[in-house]
């Protein structure tokens, strides 16, 4: 990566480009080729060149992608033995292509065609399977009619057929969606919708996609014009949203390639090293190969290798070769073969290694690394990490939704007992002095009041000093006088005993009710949280309930919004979670 930048920036040193075609250079050079291997080539017939435009970047582009394509059919197979793009063009004009036969179903129309290109518009789904046919394409689906049916009544599909491109190239057959309210989607072989338009550019330079938009507008101008201004100024905003999403993400994507490649080089990912993110993203790999979702690249290189084998036994059996085994027939085979084998080489080259898949740095709850491969999301964990993640998840959960998003009966058996007895405590203690006899015995509950208590004490020493003068009495009469004063204070005394008025309900008897009834709250919270009309979600025991959300739903179910499960695998003899985030 670093000596890619490098071949960049001295290109950029040594010739004088505008900015922006510039930019459209490199994009485009690296389309064609990763390592900018022909940059410094059309930089400087850029530059020599009397017309300095964005056509003149997209020609040279153009030309070049051609070159690139078909070097192994030509004398000088180096870009810079070419000295103009004149005579580049002219050679590559001339030169004879190998052309696909793509024989025209009878239930469509061709709209174009040339040496290269065939543009055809399905008109039965027969028709849209026959073209359709290698390609990915739900139109194309036998087992399945209603996807091309809801595609033309909205519109018409169009077919773009390269017969140069091998059956390998995702472009080699292109579906190009055109609905009446103006949307315009292009889909590769493999179904893919085809965000960055400049990988197509050389179509809409093209004389085809005009040829396409007139006959569509004119067949099609009553279904057309049905559709409300309204809808179709809708359908170019969103069109222009998709491709302002489509330019972020293509953005995003170079940015990670680019990153990977950075990895790739320093090796940060080798298991050996003990990165934190590598270790986590060899455990995907490894998933993924265990799941059979890991693309290894072989199906590419037994494609490649069986074109080679089918092209070898077409060479052997061609007659025209059989009778002069040096001539120009036998010479295009044998070119065809060194592109197929330049391909296949290329195809061995870029097997995937654990660098393919993306990361930017983001995590999912916590510490966990979120991956992307094969444009699905992963966060993988291990099981700390893991249980830290759902905790944080649930919790968020809470302050998004609130209790009342859960179930009621689920997050009720939460409810914390002692903070609700806690809380209306004042309340009952309240209660409990306003109508004691609710709650407490006359009988066992109740005391003098320190007045009475007071004056029984008065009338107990009064009684005691009567007895001192008793037992000092000289005479009978006098002692007679004292007795009669004891047993009055007794009588006075008992009078106070009994005199119910002057009794008051014991504090200590209020405690120990108070004590009593809060028991039973904590034991039966709801019914209390109910009859003060209290808000239950106050009382919940966040942690508890928590831990029973996690506990009860797994952690799947929280952290993997695609489907809910939780994924694990055994990579150098510790266990990681994976979930499946998109």
């Amino acid at each position: 990566m670093i000596l890619i930048e490098s071949r960049v920036s001295k290109v950029k040193e040594k010739y004088n480009i505008p900015v922006d075609m510039w930019a459209r250079m490199v994009k485009g050079s690296e389309s064609i080729s990763s390592n900018h291997k022909y940059l410094e080539w059309m930089a400087k017939v850029y530059q020599d060149s009397a017309r300095q435009n964005d056509m003149t970047v997209d020609m040279i582009l153009d030309v070049v992608e051609r070159f690139d394509r078909k070097k192994n059919k030509l004398p000088r197979k180096d870009l810079y033995s070419y000295k103009s793009l004149t005579a580049l063009k002219q050679i590559l004009d001339n030169l004879k292509e190998r052309q696909r036969i793509i024989d025209t179903h009878e239930q469509s129309k061709v709209i174009y065609e040339d040496d290269r290109f065939k543009v055809v518009l399905p008109e039965s789904h027969d028709a849209s399977c026959y073209y359709g046919a290698g390609t990915k394409w739900c139109t194309a689906s036998k087992d399945n009619a209603g996807h091309f049916t809801n595609y033309n009544q909205s519109g018409k599909l169009f077919y773009i057929l390269d017969k140069t491109l091998p059956t390998s190239n995702p472009l080699y057959k292109i579906a190009l969606n055109k609905t009446y309210k103006g949307a315009t989607d292009f889909y590769d072989a493999p179904d893919s919708l085809i965000h960055d338009r400049n990988k197509i550019q050389y179509l809409f330079d093209h004389p085809l996609m005009e040829t396409i938009e007139k006959y569509f507008e004119f067949t099609y101008k009553e279904d057309i014009a049905r559709i409300s201004a309204e809808e179709k100024q809708r359908e170019l905003e969103r069109q222009a949203r998709d491709q302002e999403w489509a330019q972020q993400r293509i953005e995003r994507e170079m940015r990670l390639s680019a990153a990977a490649e950075i990895r790739k080089e320093n090796e940060e990912w080798n298991p050996e090293n003990g990165d934190y993110v590598g270790i986590r993203a060899n455990a995907l790999m490894e998933y993924l190969i265990d799941e059979g979702e890991w693309e290894d690249g072989d199906d590419a290189i037994e494609t490649v290798e069986n074109e080679i084998r089918d092209m070898q036994q077409d060479m052997e059996n061609d007659p025209e070769v059989i009778e002069n085994p040096e001539g120009e027939r036998a010479q295009d085979y044998g070119q065809d073969l060194n592109n197929l084998e330049e391909e296949l080489i290329e195809a061995m080259a870029n097997k995937p290694t654990v660098y393919d898949i993306k990361y930017d740095g983001s995590t999912h709850y916590g510490e966990m690394p979120i991956f992307e491969y094969d444009g699905r999301e992963y966060a993988v964990g291990d099981d700390d990490e893991a249980d830290e993640a759902a905790e944080e998840q649930v919790r968020n959960l809470i302050d998004d939704i609130g209790l009342e998003g859960f179930n009621e009966s689920f997050y009720s058996n939460h409810i914390d007992g002692e903070q609700v007895a806690e809380y209306v405590s004042d309340w009952i203690r309240q209660d409990i002095e306003e109508s004691p006899e609710s709650y407490l015995d006359e009988e066992d509950d109740k005391n003098l009041t320190k007045e009475w208590e007071d004056q029984l004490e008065a009338i107990d020493e009064e009684i005691g000093d009567l007895h001192y003068e008793l037992e000092d009495a000289e005479n009978e009469a006098e002692e007679e006088y004292t007795q009669d004063q004891i047993e009055a204070l007794e009588e006075q005394k008992q009078d106070i005993i009994d005199d119910e008025d002057n009794y008051e309900w014991s504090e200590e008897a209020i405690d120990d009710a108070l004590e009593t009834k809060l028991k039973d709250i904590e034991y039966d919270p709801q019914e209390y949280i109910e009859m003060y009309d209290l808000d239950i979600e106050n009382f919940i025991d966040i942690d508890d309930f928590v831990e029973d959300v996690i506990m009860t739903d797994g952690r799947g179910n929280g952290l993997s919004g695609y489907d809910g499960e939780e994924r694990e695998v055994s990579y150098d003899g510790e266990w990681f979670y994976i979930y499946r985030t998109n």
